[in-house]
């Protein structure tokens, strides 16, 4: 479905999706007031079928692309930032690098920070990316850019570290210069080198920045959300790592026009020593008209949202910043077809990004095609992203009531995010910016479309409108005597998704047009941009670095154990002594603010603490441990790194009345990173019924049962009866159970009768079943027996019984 767009809307021609359209214009300038021609024709969007082929051939390369991590992927403290809420503003602090870096460097120099100045502190989340490294054949011939013979001359001859990025997390705030950090490479350090130099005679500035990244537990994205613009050391990155829910909130994100900045024009009388056919030539020279910036270096002057160029002070490409050649994503400037005069006018060529950028138009009434060649498309990865580059300027010698006529435009930036889920609905725009249309003179080449990343765990993303646009090139404004030549389009830019969105458009921009100088409108060699890449697979694991806050999500265990399985309770009380243990698993983030409580059993009060051991890096930042007589002791407060542990051992003092088996559970309470309140928390418990490792069994002594036995005629007459009196007594100190007194008469005495005071008497057995005895108690038993024989005779009793535990 085609959208349709009035010619007066240089933001949305060229586009091949059926969204609302969002401005690209710069936020920090005005947009210049349309033209009204009348009759002027509808532009065309570039065809469905060119810009489906070539995200089919870009996916297949994405999809084949891997990242080797030389060691496991460290967490930084997810969700540390708490609830985001509202997201507005610029959140990222932006720190450019202020020295180059080796693989597996430890530590990174920095320069002054922008945008939202927060410090740097130890478990910060922060992203590391080269902006600019790419190198040039700077040949003032058609090798210009890749080094390739023959038109066009653009490209690189080796992007270098262009675009790759690592996240990181900081061991410590920033000092003497530099932030300490642990990354996934050599040593757990940086898994790429970064390099950080000023331009040269053969190469381009090479610019790298470190981003701090919050880490909310939860967050809603507004529609003022934004990042600083790129001032060639840092900004143009809105980068978010949520380890919960992020909400689209129904927001339209815009960081369209933040990326990297188009050629600022300016208006040159012309001067001797130049070629209508000049690929390169010095800033300081009075004709020809700047290059866009991009990731092979910055033009000396640039488009930054003010009313006139911006002047860098550094020539900034090997050779010269003026003049047709695309060094690398930027767009040519337009070659003069007539440098002695600088009068006609050609036009800017289109930066790039996932496409190409097109060719400015050409010169005024010579017709040369001397416009700027487009961008080289950059080829995106989960690991490789850059900002859309910037459009080169139109050649200009009049329009000096716009200072900023024949501007190129601005890229579009970059946007990172990464979070547990997405949910509603929401846009994400990054699209480019188109050229100043000038009063009399060529128009700039159109921004390219900027970089969109959003990767998430738990999907959402069919709630999400993606949009990284290429730009309409710029109009070439000429009524009467010809014409002049328009901006080529900026190329389409970069989408890498974890899953299907609504709608996504990586459309290029239409070329500007001109009037032929009879009202009819015509592009004068001009031409759009190619679509950008577009990918809806990628998944989290495979980002390099710093695992995303959901990846690092704390992983506790508690277990619980006694050194005291049995405690004698002799009616005094008695001591259990415990220990619980809390670890962390290997490879997730820090459990913080951590709060371990042991509910203790019935008749069981905390005494005192043994020992608190911390052990693979957990450490107490306060120290609070229960008071004596509590019921539910709790030790706070703690921090976990994954594979950290803290074991604590303590006692417990027994009440006199306890008696049997206790089981209880431990708990360790820490804060959620996935909350979406301040004081959120989450918990891990160890079940106590699912061992006996905590069991105290609490018993009695055993009872103490006597038994005496007295006769009452010691030496009776034969045929006489004697009468045997036996007494069971239980000396306690526990009541005695079962308890039996066995007493059979011997050969010589037959048995008579027996008078058990308790339980009963069998003659058969000699068994006298006593039961039950409470602590102290006696019961009697006599037996009469008649002698039958006068020999002596030995009469035994014994006793049995059981203790209650």
């Amino acid at each position: 479905m085609f959208q349709t767009c009035v010619a007066d809307e240089p933001h949305c021609r060229g586009s091949t999706n059926g969204l609302a359209s969002l401005d690209a214009m710069d936020r920090a300038a005005p947009r210049q007031p349309a033209k009204r021609h009348i009759g002027r024709h509808i532009k065309r969007p570039i065809s469905i079928l060119g810009a489906a082929l070539l995200v089919a051939v870009t996916f297949g390369l994405l999809a084949a692309r891997s990242v080797d991590r030389a060691s496991a992927a460290p967490c930084a403290v997810p969700g540390s930032a708490g609830p985001g809420g509202t997201l507005g503003g610029v959140v990222n602090a932006y720190f450019p690098g202020s020295g180059s870096v080796a693989a597996g460097s430890v530590s990174i120099p920095v320069g002054t920070v922008r945008g939202a100045a927060t410090p740097i502190v130890a478990g910060d989340l922060l992203l590391v990316i080269q902006m600019q490294d790419a190198a040039i054949d700077s040949t003032n011939t058609g090798t210009y850019g890749d080094g390739a013979a023959g038109d066009p001359a653009t490209g690189t001859t080796n992007a270098n570290n262009s675009g790759k990025f690592e996240y990181v997390r900081a061991t410590g705030p920033i000092a003497a210069g530099s932030v300490p950090v642990e990354g996934a490479g050599v040593g757990s350090g940086l898994v790429n080198a970064y390099t950080n130099a000023a331009a040269t005679a053969t190469q381009g500035q090479q610019r790298f920045q470190v981003v701090r990244v919050p880490q909310y537990s939860s967050a809603t994205l507004d529609s003022t959300l934004t990042a600083s613009t790129w001032d060639g050391t840092s900004g143009g990155i809105l980068v978010l790592d949520v380890t919960g829910s992020l909400a689209l909130g129904a927001a339209a994100v815009d960081v369209s026009a933040l990326g990297f900045r188009g050629g600022g024009a300016r208006q040159l009388a012309g001067a001797g020593g130049g070629s209508n056919t000049d690929y390169r030539s010095l800033a300081t020279s009075a004709f020809h008209a700047q290059k866009g910036e991009g990731i092979a270096g910055t033009p000396r002057y640039v488009r930054d949202g003010t009313a006139a160029a911006t002047d860098t002070g550094v020539e900034g490409y090997p050779n010269g910043s003026s003049a047709r050649g695309a060094p690398g994503t930027a767009g040519g400037g337009g070659t003069d077809g007539n440098p002695a005069s600088n009068d006609q006018n050609s036009g800017g060529g289109g930066g790039a990004n996932g496409g190409a950028g097109g060719q400015g138009g050409n010169t005024w009434s010579t017709n040369l095609a001397g416009g700027g060649f487009g961008g080289s498309p950059f080829t995106p990865s989960i690991s490789q992203v850059t900002l859309g580059g910037g459009g080169g300027a139109g050649s200009r010698n009049n329009s000096p009531t716009i200072p900023a006529a024949s501007a190129g435009g601005n890229g579009g930036g970059i946007v990172m995010m990464r979070a547990g889920n997405l949910t509603g609905t929401g846009s994400i725009t990054s699209d480019g910016q188109t050229g100043v249309t000038p009063e009399n003179d060529a128009g700039g080449g159109g921004g390219a479309g900027g970089s969109i990343m959003v990767l998430s765990a738990g999907g959402g993303t069919a709630g999400l409108t993606v949009n990284a646009r290429g730009a309409v090139g710029g109009d070439a404004e000429q009524a009467t005597s010809g014409s002049h030549g328009p901006g080529g389009g900026g190329g389409g830019g970069a989408v890498i998704l974890s899953g299907a969105p609504a709608a996504v458009s990586v459309a290029a921009g239409g070329a500007g047009d001109t009037n032929n100088g009879s009202g009819t409108f015509i592009a004068y060699g001009a031409t759009g941009g190619a679509g950008g890449t577009s990918v809806t697979s990628a998944t989290l694991p495979t980002v390099p670095g710093t695992s995303a806050g959901t990846e690092c999500t704390p992983q506790l265990t508690v277990a619980k154990t006694t050194s005291t399985p049995v405690v004698v309770n002799s009616g005094s009380g008695g001591t259990a002594t415990y220990t619980i243990t809390v670890a962390n698993a290997a490879g997730r983030g820090d459990a913080t603010s951590v709060a371990i409580s042991d509910a203790l059993p019935t008749g069981f009060t905390y005494a005192s603490t043994g020992t608190v051991t911390l052990t693979g890096g957990a450490t107490r930042p306060s120290t609070t441990n229960p008071t004596a007589g509590a019921v539910a002791p709790v030790w706070d407060t703690f921090v976990i790194p994954g594979g950290g542990q803290v074991q604590i051992t303590f006692s417990a003092a027994i009440a006199g009345s306890a008696n049997g088996t206790y089981q209880n559970p431990a708990t360790a309470t820490y804060t959620d990173p996935a909350r979406t309140v301040v004081a959120g928390t989450t918990t891990a418990s160890y079940n106590s019924a699912s061992s006996t490792g905590e069991d105290v069994l609490v018993r009695r002594p055993n009872a103490d049962v006597g038994v005496t036995k007295t006769v009452i005629t010691a030496n009776p007459a034969a045929g006489a009866n004697v009468t045997f009196t036996v007494i069971a007594t239980n000396n306690g100190p526990e009541l005695a159970t079962a308890v039996s007194v066995t007493d059979l008469l011997p050969s010589g005495l037959t048995y008579v009768s027996s008078s058990p005071s308790v339980g009963t008497y069998t003659p058969g057995t000699g068994v006298w079943s006593v039961g039950t005895l409470a602590n102290g108690a006696s019961a009697t038993l006599s037996i009469v027996a008649t002698v039958t024989t006068l020999s002596p005779v030995v009469n035994t009793a014994t006793v049995t019984t059981t203790s209650t535990d």
